[in-house]
C-alpha cells in the first residue's frame, strides 16, 4: 500500500523496511525506501505449519526443496529488493525448525554479507541459534506489535518493547502495514524521541 508506506515515511523514524517479493510493488517500495535513506530487509516467505490452509504467498521456500532450488529463489528475491541489508521469515513456523534447510538459508546470507532477524514464529526455531554458530549477524524478534489491532493490544505490545530495551538495553519490534500500527506509533513518538535511540536493525544485530 504505497499511500500508508508514505504515512509511515511521515513518522520520520529510522524504520526498517521488510519488503515480501513477488508482491504487486515489490520493486518500487524498495527503490522508495532506498532512495528515502531507509534501510531495507527481504521479508522471506517460508513454509508455516497448517499448509495450505496457512499461505505464505508465492515465492516461498518449503523443507522438500532442494538446497539449489533454495538458493535460486533467494536470489531472484533479493534481486527485487536491491540494497537489502538482511532478511526476515515471513510465516516459517515449519521451515524454521529444519537446521538442515535453514543452513542453506544463512549460508547464502554469510555468503552476501547480510544478516538475518528470526522473527520467530515458532518456539522451536532454530534459525538465531544457527546462525550465531555460522558466524551470521543476527537479531530476534522481541515483541510482535500488531497481532491484535485493537488500541488496548497495540499500546500494551508498545510498552513491552520499551520495557525490553530499557532493561535489557536494546528490543526488536516487527509491525505491518496497518493503518492501527502507524497510528499508536505516532502516539509514541513523544517518549521515543525523549526516552529512546530509534536505530535501524543493522545497529543491533551481533
Amino acid at each position: 500500500d504505497l499511500g500508508l508506506l508514505n504515512e509511515f515515511f511521515r513518522l520520520k523514524l529510522p524504520l526498517s523496511l521488510s519488503v515480501l517479493p513477488r508482491s504487486s510493488h515489490t520493486a518500487e517500495i524498495a527503490e522508495i525506501g532506498r532512495r528515502k535513506g531507509y534501510e531495507l530487509m527481504l521479508h522471506l516467505p517460508m513454509e508455516p505449519k497448517n499448509f495450505p490452509r496457512l499461505d505464505p504467498g508465492p515465492g516461498a521456500l518449503f523443507a522438500d526443496m532442494s538446497p539449489e532450488e533454495i538458493r535460486g529463489i533467494m536470489a531472484s528475491h533479493l534481486g527485487q529488493v536491491r540494497g537489502a541489508r538482511g532478511v526476515n521469515n515471513h510465516m516459517g513456523s515449519s521451515f524454521s525448525e529444519r537446521r538442515d534447510k535453514m543452513a542453506v538459508v544463512l549460508g547464502e546470507l554469510k555468503k552476501r554479507g547480510l544478516f538475518y532477524v528470526d522473527s520467530r514464529t515458532t518456539k522451536e526455531t532454530v534459525a538465531f541459534g544457527m546462525a550465531r554458530e555460522m558466524g551470521v549477524p543476527a537479531a530476534r524478534r522481541s515483541v510482535f506489535l500488531d497481532n491484535d489491532l485493537s488500541p488496548k493490544a497495540l499500546k500494551l505490545q508498545m510498552e513491552r518493547l520499551l520495557g525490553l530495551a530499557r532493561v535489557s538495553g536494546a528490543g526488536l519490534g516487527i509491525g505491518h502495514p496497518h493503518p492501527q500500527t502507524m497510528e499508536v506509533l505516532k502516539g509514541y513518538l513523544p517518549v521515543l524521541h525523549r526516552e529512546f535511540r530509534v536505530v535501524h536493525v543493522a545497529d543491533i544485530v551481533d
